[in-house]
């Protein structure tokens, strides 16, 4: 099973790659797929880092 900064870190290289091949295109060749490749990959990102109890600080 991942642990969660696994899963942070798979988050992170899908919003890359996805927000690279958005930039790296021409406009007439733009892709929806792409767009919801970042949309869905930075919602993961949004997600584990909201509810991920290691990033929490713990309070003394």
């Amino acid at each position: 099973m991942l642990t969660s900064m696994d899963r942070l870190t798979i988050y992170s290289v899908l919003c890359f790659i996805t927000f690279c091949t958005l930039i790296l295109r021409t406009p007439n060749d733009s892709s929806f797929f792409a767009l919801a490749g970042l949309i869905a990959a930075a919602l993961g990102l949004w997600f584990e880092l909201i509810h991920s109890p290691e990033l929490e600080e713990e309070e003394s």
